[in-house]
């Protein structure tokens, strides 16, 4: 099977898995616990928590470990927009989006930003027009999962601070991806292991020192009482090594791979658009429309011939209904039906990229022939 969905999740990195495999059939540990196991589970936690700060160049006091993003947005979401207006848009993922339906029921007012005409991501401008006075809370994706679009977070950070609203970011697309600097003005930013070759149910949150909200998770002390439970020891610990395997080298690799997929793909099929293509993008990300071709059907017609690839989110699929982000982007349901995403990884060869070129091709040219 050739992979092409990374954005989904990716594969587990054979040194991630090694490292923590003797953490999963090592003896019993709790952190917590006094007795030696417990405290040798305590020194692993201390040293991974204090190699994933660095990373991250912060405290890690900065630092909530969870179970994924998904629970990161829902704590950072709830905790943090509880009162007044909330700012995000309507290309965010559903992670942030029902949160957010969440707090409208609640009765807080709730701004969904369109993208302008021809773009895949939200302005600084337009978040600075959507300001109000009681706005507590802006939430906003570093890049977008489904076309790879970058958001100018470091202008909106700033805008952000100066005006004293707290800003969420959904990092998750972004990281591993392009070259991270957390802005002074992100009040905090979420992330999952499994779209960084680390371990699946291992999130976590950057939280500055000086935010603070009611937690989502309570019933036990831990993390300096923000998320109640048992830290995931193995996960803390395979994030950890999944971040620290991160190189400038891979992106640029996955980058000239990606640009070498869309020409070729531009060279040997009429009728297509790449979303984005003129916009700043995360390495691995392709967003294709293959003109009177149903994307549904070409995703299967693809897995059949051993090429797995996306029609949208992995957490939206399913459904018959084209993709929200390309509807919102301002694409035609016909065109938000005929897309596809190719997100390429640490594993994809040029040589997989020519096997699956040659399978698309055929593909598309049988499906536009029916």
């Amino acid at each position: 099977m050739i992979y092409l969905d990374n954005n989904a999740t990716t594969a587990l990195d054979s040194r991630v898995f090694e490292r923590v495999l003797p953490l999963l059939s090592g003896p019993p540990a709790n952190p917590s616990s006094i007795h030696r196991y417990g405290q040798k589970a305590k020194a692993l936690l201390a040293q991974a928590t204090k190699e994933i700060a660095s990373f991250f160049d912060v405290s890690g006091e900065e630092l909530i470990f969870t179970s994924g993003a998904t629970e990161a947005l829902n704590m950072l979401i709830n905790g943090l927009g509880s009162r007044g207006h909330v700012i995000t848009s309507s290309l965010e993922h559903v992670a942030v989006l029902q949160p957010m339906q969440r707090l409208e029921k609640k009765g807080i007012s709730v701004t969904y930003l369109d993208p302008l005409p021809n773009c895949g991501s939200i302005s600084p401008r337009q978040i600075e027009e959507a300001l109000r006075p009681d706005t507590s809370l802006i939430a906003l994706m570093a890049a977008n999962n489904e076309t790879g679009i970058i958001s100018d977070i470091e202008a909106i950070a700033s805008l952000a601070e100066e005006v004293g609203v707290a800003l969420v970011v959904d990092g998750v697309a972004f990281l591993g991806k392009a070259p991270l600097i957390l802005p002074k003005g992100v009040s905090a930013i979420c992330f999952t292991g499994h779209k960084i070759y680390g371990p699946l149910g291992a999130g976590l949150a950057v939280v500055r020192k000086k935010v603070k909200f009611e937690p989502l998770i309570v019933g036990g002390p831990q993390q300096q009482g923000r998320r109640g439970g048992t830290e995931n020891l193995p996960g803390i610990v395979g994030l950890s090594h999944a971040l620290s395997l991160f190189s400038y080298e891979e992106i640029s690799r996955i980058k000239k791979l990606r640009d070498y997929f869309e020409k070729c793909v531009m060279d040997t099929i009429d009728n297509v658009t790449i979303l984005g293509q003129k916009e700043s993008r995360i390495c691995n990300t392709s967003s294709v429309i293959f003109q009177g071709v149903d994307g549904e059907t070409l995703l299967m017609t693809l897995d059949l011939a051993g090429v797995a690839v996306s029609h949208g989110s992995a957490c939206s699929s399913g459904g018959l209904e084209p993709s929200r982000v390309l509807l919102n982007m301002g694409l035609s349901r016909e065109a938000a039906r005929s897309s596809i995403r190719f997100s390429l990884g640490r594993y994809t060869t040029q040589e997989e990229l020519d096997q699956a070129l040659s399978i698309l091709v055929e593909s598309v040219t049988r499906l536009r022939a029916r």
